[in-house]
């Protein structure tokens, strides 16, 4: 896989989209976590998938936003060539760093780069996964850091009148850990 060369502004535009998601999330009940797919091929990228964390509304622990906007890519009836084995220049954008699950699917799917938002110390699902070591496997390119801030606000808003909820804890916990994000 080549390297995706992303300006700044383009990787916070890529953001900005899902963090867009991720306040859909919101409004439909759900913690605020976005993601989009995006294809490059030079120029501007184009997003290709949303979706945004689903797990109250399926009542499923894998409807990660990640998990979710693959699926979508999917269902969009071969509009991107996201999926297909061939596909190039994909890039996963997530309004949180990613889980060990998520990152696992990427690196299936063929994301050359990943970028994210929010850390998520107590999960390091960046750290924490390495790719197969079959021919075809290889890392996605992480970018993380890029409007972080704006991700831990969203958390932060969610939160008001959902504590000692499920969700609560882990968001709780979340923003503890990156008090400095701000």
């Amino acid at each position: 896989m080549g390297r995706i060369e992303l300006t700044q502004a383009q990787q916070e535009q890529l953001m900005r989209e899902a963090l867009r998601e991720a306040e859909r999330g919101m409004a439909d009940g759900e913690a605020p976590i976005g993601c989009v797919v995006a294809l490059y091929n030079g120029g501007d990228p184009k997003v290709v998938a949303r979706g945004y964390n689903r797990n109250n509304g399926l009542k499923a622990k894998v409807a990660h936003a990640e998990i979710v906007t693959f699926m979508n890519a999917s269902a969009a009836g071969g509009t991107p060539s996201t999926l297909r084995p061939d596909a190039k220049g994909i890039i996963l954008v997530s309004s949180l760093e990613p889980c060990v699950m998520c990152l696992g699917a990427a690196m299936e799917v063929g994301v050359e780069t990943v970028l994210y938002g929010l850390k998520a110390p107590a999960d390091n699902g960046t750290t924490r996964i390495k790719p197969p070591e079959s021919p075809e496997s290889s890392a996605p390119q992480i970018i993380g850091d890029i409007l972080a801030g704006e991700s831990r606000r969203l958390l932060a808003q969610w939160l008001e009148g959902k504590e000692g909820t499920e969700q609560a804890k882990f968001v709780e916990q979340l923003l503890a850990l990156t008090e400095d994000a701000d």
